[in-house]
């Protein structure tokens, strides 16, 4: 197979729902990747369809010596913390430039298949979910770094507040009776397990392209004496929102940043006193101490600046 697939990719959805027809996995936080096996071996390929085959070598020998010796499987690779998968813990593997390197990290790496586009000589995209996943437990055998992603037919608020409480980073939907789909699909949804946070609007960026009033706003906390920069938030506004925000920005604007600490943007930012409180949503604090994925929820009146910290 010369011409690798594009893979299905889920449309996140901030609005969860529990319903029949769907089926829900755990949402796996590690590189995307389509596995083929053709009679000349296995590669690996990314989203994009980059081959990332020696950064996992020892996935690609795992599925090797599988007795199936033709399938497009899709999954994803990843390393563990504790309980929880780790994107920043895969980091060292993901840009090497050889197996050998890559063995060196130390850094142990899981393949968690989920999907199969074909089987054998067989196009199975064409078949509903839930026979994919039929086809998909018998095409492979689950042992060493290879493993099956389980999921279920039904869902709750109570079973996605357990989850989060995991440190899972959330769930993706399914729709059970969809093909295989192509590119972005609302057939795929994610719901996300989100940490809140108020944080000190420290400022904010220059809109681009056809986005009005501001581009994103940056954000701060207290630590001790020090006004911590902890990184922007550029979703979750609406036009409105945005000129609202800006109308109470500019009166606030000063000529330097007010953050003592936290490496500061430098490019088409504008600073601000730190007197505003934002609410924001995000699925972790990343090791350089910013937000992941964040999202704004709005402002907090009943919060003085100066009582924000990292919470």
């Amino acid at each position: 197979m010369t011409d690798i697939p594009q893979p299905a990719l889920a449309t996140l959805s901030h609005d969860r729902f529990w319903a029949d027809g769907w089926v829900y996995e755990r949402k796996l936080d590690g590189v995307r990747c389509l596995a083929v096996r053709t009679p000349s071996g296995v590669r690996l390929h990314s989203r994009s369809g980059r081959d990332v085959t020696v950064a996992f070598p020892e996935i690609a020998e795992a599925l090797e010596q599988q007795a199936s010796t033709g399938f497009v499987v899709d999954g994803e690779v990843v390393a563990f913390e504790g309980g929880r998968t780790s994107f920043s813990r895969l980091q060292p593997r993901i840009h090497v430039s050889s197996a050998a390197r890559a063995r060196r990290t130390g850094v142990a790496v899981y393949f968690y298949a989920f999907d199969v586009l074909r089987a054998g000589d067989e196009d199975v995209r064409g078949r509903t979910l839930l026979e994919r996943k039929k086809v998909l437990r018998t095409l492979l055998t689950f042992d060493g770094p290879v493993r099956l992603t389980p999921y279920r037919r039904s869902g709750g608020e109570d079973y996605f507040a357990e989850v989060c409480r995991k440190g899972w980073e959330g769930l993706i939907a399914k729709r059970a009776d969809a093909r295989y789909p192509t590119g972005r699909t609302k057939d795929w949804l994610k719901f996300k397990c989100e940490a809140g946070q108020e944080l000190v609007v420290v400022g904010w960026t220059d809109p681009e392209g056809s986005r009005e009033a501001l581009g994103a706003l940056l954000l701060g906390y207290h630590r001790g004496d020090d006004l911590v920069y902890a990184g922007k938030v550029g979703t979750g506004f609406s036009g409105a929102v945005l000129r609202d925000l800006l109308g109470r920005l500019q009166p606030l604007e000063v000529d330097e940043s007010p953050c003592t600490a936290g490496a500061l943007p430098r490019k088409a930012v504008h600073w601000a006193r730190p007197e505003l409180v934002a609410e924001v949503a995000f699925t972790e604090w990343t090791t350089a101490g910013q937000l992941r994925h964040p999202r704004y929820l709005g402002l907090r009146t009943d919060k003085s600046a100066k009582d924000v910290v990292r919470e």
